[in-house]
């Protein structure tokens, strides 16, 4: 009996060669055969196209199926009986698919049908039998190379999807540097008036403390705005960056205090550190560090969990976090960090740094980051935005004391414009029930004024105007709230500028950064001298000296209309100016110099580095560095050597040895060699002088070639030799002698010949 389901693997560029064969009975109608296509060994991709299982039958005549069933791995067709139409092997059967233009086909696939005859069922049985082993065996080599097939899938799929995790690792980096790469292009801004930025680690929270000094220690908490008690300095000295408290100098209890300090905000979690040591253990002695304010009493009350610090020998940063900001606290008079020494420590001494930092943490389970000066206060002013020009009155006179309800009032330059957004900022002293109000006129509030953290005394608001009072548009007041309890107020200063930014209340910056990314880190700006401040210093500039060229004109003991005889002209030469020739001669009288001029002039006379090598034009004037290179050129040394090997071979028949060399000092030759006469010999010669070496030639008008000194080791009786060099001409060395053996030649000569190089 005929199998009724087939699975085929089939690859659509031919490459798998293997497929299990297809056995139907004529007119059968129940047959379905599943193929899993692949096109160069990959799972192919199905989307989109058409599948159809076409066939030619043994009398040629076509017959196809279309897929009735395609998913993403596999193709399904139903064979009705006219696929079957015929009995015996199909010439040809595979699978063509079809996209837009493109068609593939697969290799054929072995297909049989059986007919329908009237044979014995026995005889049936046993054909069938035969073909279906026969077919079996097929089918078993087959499901073997599927399975070799299947596991290269799986591997090639780890590999897709191993590739894939690796693609989308290298996508995510990709867009991550999109963004870097975003960011450099837009260039961040940082604005100062300091660069002194020190080499502190600015990769934490800002620091919301006064800068504090040995000036800034008191020995009472006082209320804001008033000046420190200073301490007595054989008690608390001064290190420079830290100050130290000699206990042995006191009995009793001891404090100090950094007064006048920035004020918390309502609601906001804080931390602070301090870095100190002892000058022996405190351990199980403590003094409080803690920040302290008046409470609504008067009484000097505590509003954080002080550092219990019991100090060690080695400088140590401690630190601590407080939350729970009231009004009370935050609108005290007294704002204050408190050292308190009780008088049970033992008498040593306490080395306390000035580097205390105060910063906002999100939580109290927060720890302080390393320490930075405070940059938003003197002197950086620190910013990322530019100043906005302060449209306050500016005929008002500051600063302003006053108890009244009303304290300030004045008229902006321009009118204020309803849905404008504006930010008042003022520096100011109030008592700790009242609140600075703004108002438009006395019946529009803007909002209540609240402390600028990391300032001391600074107050701000930003408000956006629903209303103004008709016919006063610049009309702005401060009040002090509730008026009932109206108290001594003071303002110093007080800007306010348009946006929803708050900047400093100063003239200009006086130096901008431009930074690669966006960064509260200062170093990691390019500084430089700001547009704005450079244009204002000359703009101050242009204003004096137009001042002095005023008072100039209006000072009537100098002469503006002067003459010939009042300057002196008459008593001038009236001379044209010298030309470059005249002035390189230097020989006319009855010419000016002018700056250019007198640089040809002397260029004139000044040699060349070339005239001072070759000593040329003796009565030009030289410098240090034509000196330096003449010097140079007459202490450069050259060595060229050589050996038996080197003999012409016009004198191997007379020399049986030889070695010698030529050292070259500046234009100075000397030479040296050894040379083994095999017998007496007249002069021979030896060898041509190399480039670099040769003899002057200058000798070629006056000699035509210089002796050298030639002597035998042991001197035979009535022993002559004689050697030398020629001049350019032969360029020869000579030697020779009355006798045998060794000779040696030494002398000197000059060159004008090239240095030699290499």
């Amino acid at each position: 009996m005929a199998s009724s389901l087939y699975n085929l693997a089939l690859d659509f560029s031919k490459e798998l060669n293997y497929t299990k064969a297809i056995m139907a009975r004529q007119g059968d109608k129940g047959i379905t055969v599943t193929v899993k296509p692949f096109l160069n060994g990959l799972q192919m991709d199905t989307s989109g196209g058409t599948f159809t299982l076409k066939g030619t039958t043994p009398s040629n005549r076509y017959v196809d199926s279309v897929a009735t069933s395609v998913t993403s791995e596999e193709v399904t067709f139903s064979l009705n009986g006219t696929f079957m139409s015929e009995a015996g092997y199909y010439k040809h059967c595979y699978v063509e698919y079809r996209k837009d233009n493109q068609i593939l086909t697969t290799q054929d696939i072995i297909f049989f049908s059986l007919g329908v005859s009237d044979i014995s069922q026995g005889q049936a049985d046993e054909y069938v039998s035969q073909l279906e082993e026969l077919i079996r065996k097929y089918n078993e080599t087959f499901d073997a190379f599927m399975a070799e097939i299947e596991g290269r899938v799986d591997s090639l799929n780890q590999q897709i999807t191993d590739l894939t995790g690796q693609a989308k690792t290298l996508q995510d980096k990709l867009d991550a540097l999109k963004e870097e790469i975003s960011k450099l292009g837009n260039l961040q801004v940082m604005y100062s008036n300091s660069l002194d930025f020190g080499n502190y680690d600015y990769s934490g929270r800002p620091n919301l403390i006064t800068n504090l000094s040995y000036s800034d220690i008191s020995t009472s908490w006082t209320q804001e705005g008033s000046a420190p008690i200073p301490p007595d300095k054989n008690w608390v000295t001064d290190n420079g960056d830290s100050f130290t408290v000699d206990l042995s100098k006191f009995t009793g209890n001891f404090g100090l205090y950094f007064n006048n300090l920035p004020r918390p905000l309502v609601g906001k979690n804080y931390a602070w550190s301090i870095e100190l040591k002892s000058e022996e253990p405190l351990a199980g002695n403590v003094f409080f560090v803690r920040p302290v304010y008046t409470n609504a009493s008067g009484i000097l009350s505590a509003y954080a969990k002080p550092i219990n610090t019991g100090a060690t020998t080695e400088m140590t940063r401690y630190s601590a976090t407080y939350t729970n900001i009231t009004d009370v606290i935050s609108n005290s008079k007294c704002q204050s960090l408190q050292m308190y020494f009780p008088k049970e420590l033992p008498r040593t001494k306490v080395t306390i740094k000035y580097n205390i930092k105060v910063e906002q943490v999100p939580s109290t389970s927060d720890t302080a980051t390393p320490y930075q000066p405070n940059l938003l206060d003197d002197p950086y002013w620190l910013g990322k935005t530019p100043l906005g020009e302060n449209i306050a009155n500016k005929g008002t006179t500051f600063p302003i004391k006053s108890s009244a309800y009303e304290i300030y009032k004045g008229n902006t330059e321009e009118e204020l414009i309803i849905g404008q957004t504006y930010t008042i900022m003022l520096k100011g002293t109030k008592s700790a029930s009242q609140t600075f109000v703004a108002y438009n006129y006395w019946n529009i509030n803007f909002g209540d004024l609240k402390p600028v953290e990391g300032l001391t005394d600074v107050w701000s608001l930003t408000f956006t105007p629903t209303k103004l009072e008709p016919g006063l548009l610049k009309d702005l007041r401060i009040f002090q709230s509730p008026k009932e309890t109206a108290g001594a107020c003071q303002i110093d200063w007080l800007k306010i500028e348009k946006g929803d930014t708050r900047t400093p209340n100063i003239e200009q910056y006086k130096y901008r950064g431009i930074g690669m990314r966006d960064s509260n880190n200062p170093k990691d700006y390019v500084w430089d001298l700001a547009p704005e401040y450079v244009e204002a210093e000359v703009t101050k500039k242009v204003a004096q000296v137009n001042s002095q060229l005023k008072e100039h004109v209006n000072d009537t003991n100098n002469p503006h209309e002067v003459t010939k005889n009042q300057v002196g002209l008459g008593n001038v030469d009236n001379f044209s100016t010298a030309t470059q020739t005249e002035a390189e001669k230097g020989e006319a009288s009855n010419k000016f110099m002018t700056p250019q001029r007198t640089t040809q002039m002397i260029t004139k006379r000044i040699a060349t580095d070339a005239e001072v090598v070759a000593g040329t034009d003796l009565n030009k004037l030289v410098t240090p560095k034509s000196l330096d290179i003449y010097y140079r050129d007459r202490t450069q040394v050259a060595v060229a050597s050589y050996g038996t090997e080197d003999i012409a071979l016009t004198a191997k028949e007379e020399l049986s040895e030889a070695s010698w060399r030529y050292r070259r000092i500046g234009d100075i030759v000397e030479f040296y060699g050894r040379f083994k006469l095999k017998e007496a010999t007249d002069i021979v010669n030896v060898h041509e002088l190399p480039t670099g070496f040769r003899l002057s030639t200058d000798f070629d008008d006056t000699s035509w070639n210089v002796p050298l000194n030639i002597q035998k080791a042991a001197n035979p009786t009535s022993y002559v030799a004689g050697a030398f060099v020629e001049r350019q001409g032969t360029n020869l060395l000579r030697v020779g002698g009355n006798s045998s053996g060794n000779h040696y030649v030494s002398g000197w000569w000059y060159t004008d010949d090239p240095f030699p190089t290499g």
